[in-house]
């Protein structure tokens, strides 16, 4: 029940707070700066959010990569206190090497913990 939890709040923050906050800001910005040194019309909050939203699409998205650096919701959920980094290393050689092969084949999409080697 706490990585439901955990993951809902991860994904409020990112798809609602984060873009609300970041758009409000730049509301703010635009209607102190861009209405008196340019002569645009004010805009409201959403039009801040939209221009935010752009902004992240435009440039690769800070947001975005700061969710990556940071850790995805998976590492959030699946492997606390460490478990990730020592996941590759507790492998034993035939291990990594089905992991590589099924990476190959599948790519990142496929749950190699879920996965039988004999159905195949």
């Amino acid at each position: 029940m706490k990585k439901i939890v955990k993951a809902t709040a991860a994904i409020l923050m990112f798809f609602v707070a984060i873009p609300l906050l970041a758009g409000l800001a730049t509301t703010g910005l635009w209607n102190s700066i861009l209405t008196t040194a340019c002569g645009f019309s004010s805009i409201g909050l959403w039009q801040g959010v939209g221009l935010f939203i752009l902004g992240q699409i435009l440039s690769g998205g800070f947001i975005l990569g700061c969710f990556f650096v940071g850790g995805s919701i998976h590492h959030m959920i699946g492997h606390r206190n460490g478990d990730l980094r020592h996941h590759w290393h507790n492998m034993t050689d035939e291990e990594r090497k089905a992991f590589i092969e099924r990476r190959t084949k599948f790519g990142f999409r496929h749950n190699h913990h879920d996965h039988d080697d004999a159905s195949e």
